[in-house]
């Protein structure tokens, strides 16, 4: 029998043709125009980010595991607050960004990258901490990889869940399937029962505008 994975190659493809412009989102250096559209849509990606920080707390000295680290944002800042970081991608091309985005940020001896599908992934090293952010988002099976991240017995865990119904839900639907990379969402209940049947008891999940962001303790 095949072992779980993504459920196609679709995804991986996706990303791998707009890995050099996904940063944008991140970036201060924009026009008016983009920091315009970024205020009425993006807002919830740096609310989150924020969010994130926030919940992780002092990491200093820890080692943290990034599943889905897309352009190694989180990953990096948590480096520069002294974090050890491992960052895992499906996709080859924005395995790149982030190891160019952490050479330019000198933090290349505190993150590493590898390119991967989670439930291949094996390492028997321990994590204090493993976040998946915007990750879930493109997964068909939650349940398989939470079942799998809660083997890695971490002591802190933060997840990304896109929203079933917001009035972006439908267009962001159609625009990512329209380029051919298939996207998922859920309700809190769906959720909490995702936590629960992969082992978790303690865990609080809060709504933001388009994601809910998990915060397991």
């Amino acid at each position: 029998m095949k072992e779980p994975s993504l459920n196609d190659e679709r995804v991986s493809s996706y990303f791998d043709k707009v890995a050099d412009r996904f940063d944008a989102i991140y970036r201060s250096d924009k026009s008016f125009e983009k920091k315009l559209v970024d205020g009425l849509f993006r807002s919830v990606v740096h609310r989150r980010f924020a969010d994130t920080m926030e919940l992780l707390g002092e990491v200093k000295g820890k080692s943290i595991l990034d599943v889905g680290c897309g352009s190694a944002r989180y990953g990096i800042q948590l480096a520069t607050q002294g974090a050890k970081v491992h960052g895992l991608d499906f996709a080859a091309g924005m395995v790149d960004v982030a190891i160019k985005a952490a050479q330019n940020a000198n933090m290349s001896d505190m993150c590493s990258f590898t390119v991967c599908d989670f439930l291949s992934w094996n390492s028997e090293t321990s994590y204090d901490a493993c976040l998946a952010i915007g990750f879930f988002d493109y997964i068909q099976d939650a349940s398989i990889f939470l079942q799998r991240m809660n083997e890695i017995k971490a002591k802190n865990y933060v997840f990304s869940f896109p929203k079933r119904w917001t009035f972006r839900t439908l267009p962001r639907w159609i625009r990512l399937n329209a380029s051919g990379c298939p996207v998922y969402f859920y309700d809190s209940r769906q959720i909490s029962n995702l936590l629960l049947n992969a082992g978790w008891s303690d865990f609080n999940i809060k709504s933001l505008s388009r994601d809910y962001l998990v915060h397991v303790y």
